[in-house]
């Protein structure tokens, strides 16, 4: 129903489509409109407290904001996990954010993973940006050797398909669609990154997934979010998705190919990895990663 709204379908045809009455349906629209706007409020909420903690469980907000006032705890819950705002407790191995729907679980392949080359592992994550009073969503892929950002995409809204379009920025930016089980794709247990499309999309390129068991797991992920937001979307005004987009697209080629990294050896990202390309596997430096 709320499809055929979004198409500007009129009543009559929705209401015969659907075999109700005209009042029966403006009753289900109010209800929808209801319950979206409660969604938006808590989410909101549970936002404006991960801002002063961000581990804070969903429970220890819904008792802290009284929220046994506007909903019940268990359909509370579903709704934020739903949203992909649950967290994944650190004490559960193969526990994911949001067990419904296709349950695709992995293991956590980074523990003693040592790296000496680009395309062997590559770091993933979502994080929020806010400005004028609106939510975007940030989607980054990250090389964990060299540090080049190769993929970046801002939405409005945290579905699958971005995350595949960010897959698909790593894939051009690479030239490269194949990689032979190579290729670590490390991330978060996502709704995002658990959805079916996108699961297709990896087999397909033939791409070992792996998935953190906590946010601590994915450091240089979680380090990206803040380096995107802090130190250069804090220079910019943005008003709409397609600048956002516009902005991203900058700060790629300033992360890869500007600012130079002490971590790098006082080299840009494309500088390393082309540094490394030239150089014999056995000369290469070995990055080991940490898992806390």
């Amino acid at each position: 129903m709320q499809k055929m709204r979004e198409k500007q379908y009129s009543v009559s045809r929705i209401s015969d489509y659907m075999g109700i009455s005209r009042q029966a349906f403006y009753k289900r629209i109010q209800k929808e409109d209801r319950r979206l706007e409660l969604i938006e409020d808590l989410k909101l909420t549970v936002i404006n407290e991960r801002k002063k903690k961000s581990r804070a469980g969903l429970r220890s907000i819904y008792y802290k904001e009284q929220l046994f006032n506007k909903i019940g705890l268990n359909s509370y819950e579903k709704m934020m996990s739903e949203i992909g705002l649950a967290l994944p407790p650190v004490r559960l191995f193969k526990k994911t954010t949001d067990s419904r729907g296709h349950h695709y679980k992995f293991k956590n392949l980074t523990k003693g993973l040592q790296v000496n080359r680009k395309n062997q592992l590559i770091v993933g994550d979502i994080t929020y940006y806010e400005n004028r009073n609106r939510r975007y969503y940030i989607f980054i892929f990250r090389d964990f050797y060299t540090l080049e950002v190769k993929g970046i995409v801002g939405a409005s809204n945290m579905e699958s398909i971005n995350a595949i379009t960010c897959l698909q920025q790593v894939f051009t930016y690479n030239n490269k669609r194949q990689y032979n089980y190579t290729l670590i794709l490390h991330t978060d247990a996502g709704s995002q990154y658990r959805s079916h499309l996108f699961q297709l999309k990896i087999q397909k390129a033939q791409i070992l997934p792996s998935q953190a068991e906590n946010c601590f797991n994915n450091g240089l992920a979680e380090r990206t979010n803040g380096i995107v937001k802090n130190e250069y979307l804090s220079d910019y005004d943005i008003r709409s998705e397609k600048q956002l987009n516009t902005v991203l697209k900058k700060i790629k080629h300033e992360i890869n190919e500007v600012w130079p990294s002490k971590i790098l050896g006082y080299r840009t990202p494309r500088q390393y990895a082309q540094w490394t390309d030239n150089l014999d596997e056995n000369q290469r430096p070995v990055k080991e990663y940490n898992n806390i």
